[in-house]
């Protein structure tokens, strides 16, 4: 069986590196993108079955606009730094992600997470 693919989107450097030790680790193929505009050519590059995606980067809500350009064909996984991630000008219904991760981030609640979605 071969490996799930995960892509990761964020701009912090730092998180892309936790993120892909911690997932390769685990078996998982993981690519990195270190911005929205990479990260939606990696998306459509590398068909990945999950997408973990930053909220805040170039602009507040650039994760939101990805996600909306994406679509509901890849489950995705935002992580957010904000205290109540609902607290948007998107509406939540409009905006096809599975699941919000608060940062700073567990290393065992990003593997719990990415395995629930990928099951």
């Amino acid at each position: 069986m071969a490996s799930k693919k995960v892509l990761v989107i964020d701009d912090d450097p730092d998180i892309l590196f936790f993120c892909k030790s911690l997932l390769e680790a685990e078996g998982y193929t993981v690519k990195t993108a270190i911005s929205g505009a990479e990260g939606l050519e990696a998306a459509q590059t590398e068909q990945p079955d999950l997408i973990i995606l930053d909220i805040m980067m170039e602009k507040i809500n650039t994760g939101y606009t990805i996600a909306e350009k994406l679509g509901k064909d890849v489950p995705i996984l935002m992580f957010s730094s904000m205290l109540n991630p609902s607290d948007t000008i998107f509406d939540p219904e409009s905006v096809p992600y599975r699941d919000v991760i608060s940062k700073p981030i567990s290393g065992a609640t990003l593997l719990d997470k990415v395995r629930e979605h990928l099951a």
